[in-house]
């Protein structure tokens, strides 16, 4: 699947690049020295992406990691100068059929360097401002009543969650922002602290030992009463699972896969295993199995699931949980990725309900692939249950 995966983007990318520097190309016919430049630079970064992929455990390190920073920088710019490229040519055509400018074809060498600086300079402004939305990350606070819920002993039953995902701890991000996280989580002063996976992005920021200690003990200082906890998530697999689970054990975080625990006896928190897990021959539980260990038949606790991946919700409505949390979808991170990650997913951002359970799924925290966002916040997410909605 992520051969096929990894294909299928590739290809989308070897055209939208192709497409791009025959634009180049021919736009700038009539500037020898300015062309020569322009598409010797273009086609540097363009080749990164798969030079880095093909590169990767064949080549130094240095080198795979200097094609992946470029790739990365590239990234963003290459999406909306293919946009705004392509508006440009829709303009053209128009402008063939029905005149809308008072400069007919064929456009001056003027013109036509002015499309091509507008084209640049807006992506590279909307890229920088993607970067710093990326790192200024910010709370959202939801609120789940329990008036509706039928599972709630007594109806008494309240919660104050942090909730934290895809921080992708990595090339892009590292211990400086994952303080900017703790600092928000423990000024909302939470009752608990979930982690819903793709905390790491690369075995490389596992290999490093000061970064990796530094970030443990950033973990570690999460502050609520009933502790972290976390589940694993896809890129957390592809980073090695034996490795993280090292990493979250020696943070003090508690990582459940597939297991569920009381954490103060008044509910049940489910984690559920990754979906990647089976690549790695680890067979998925479903949550009835997962509870019947820890659950009287007789028993009717809350029920709280993690799951990285917010498939198959269906699953956790027929299990009786009253909230179930997600993140890996980024919100799709980049426009309009978004618009495809909608249609991906039954949700693919917030707040949602399908018969008595509600769901949450969290643009997540950080970055991946390119360290721009520009669709959505990275977030901290805080929902309030029972009484901690109606006190908020």
């Amino acid at each position: 699947m992520l051969r096929i995966f990894f294909g299928v983007v590739l290809g989308v990318y070897l055209v939208i690049n192709c497409y791009l520097f025959i634009r180049l190309y021919l736009t700038l016919s009539g500037f020898t020295v300015l062309r020569a430049v322009a598409c010797v630079t273009f086609a540097l970064f363009a080749v990164s992406f798969p030079v880095g992929r093909l590169l990767d455990g064949r080549a130094p390190q240095m080198i795979v990691n200097a094609a992946s920073f470029m790739s990365a920088l590239y990234m963003s710019p290459m999406i909306y100068g293919f946009f705004l490229t392509l508006a440009a040519d829709v303009l053209r055509i128009v402008n063939n059929v029905i005149t809308i400018t008072r400069l007919p074809p064929p456009y001056p060498p003027k013109a036509r360097l002015c499309v091509i600086a507008f084209v640049f300079i807006a992506s590279v402004v909307v890229t920088l401002a993607g970067v710093w939305n990326a790192n200024t990350p910010v709370i959202v606070e939801r609120q789940v009543s329990l008036d509706d819920f039928s599972n709630t002993a007594g109806g008494d039953f309240s919660l104050r969650i942090a909730l934290l995902s895809d921080i992708h701890l990595g090339q892009f991000t590292g211990p400086r922002y994952l303080e900017k996280l703790v600092s928000l989580v423990n000024g909302a002063s939470p009752d608990i602290v979930l982690i819903l996976g793709d905390t790491i992005d690369s075995r490389d920021f596992l290999r490093d030992e000061a970064r990796k200690t530094e970030t443990m003990n950033l973990l570690s200082s999460f502050e609520s009463r009933l502790g972290t906890w976390a589940v694993m998530g896809n890129h957390d697999y592809y980073a090695g699972h034996a490795a993280v689970e090292d990493f979250f054990a020696d943070a003090g975080v508690r990582l459940l896969v597939d297991e569920a625990e009381m954490p103060d006896g008044e509910f049940v928190l489910v984690g559920r295993d990754d979906r990647a897990g089976s690549y790695y021959g680890r067979a998925r539980k479903g949550i009835s199995d997962i509870i019947s260990s820890i659950v009287p038949d007789d028993a009717r606790y809350p029920l709280i699931v993690m799951d990285h991946q917010p498939f198959g919700l269906g699953e956790a409505a027929d299990s009786g949980a009253l909230l179930q949390v997600s993140g890996h979808t980024h919100r799709g991170q980049l426009f309009p990725v978004n618009f495809l990650v909608a249609c991906i997913y039954e949700k693919s951002y917030g707040l949602y309900k399908k018969e008595n359970t509600h769901y949450y799924v969290s643009s997540g925290a950080g970055v991946w692939g390119t360290p721009v966002r520009t669709v959505g916040r990275p977030e901290v997410v805080i929902i309030n249950l029972g009484e901690k909605a109606e006190d908020n």
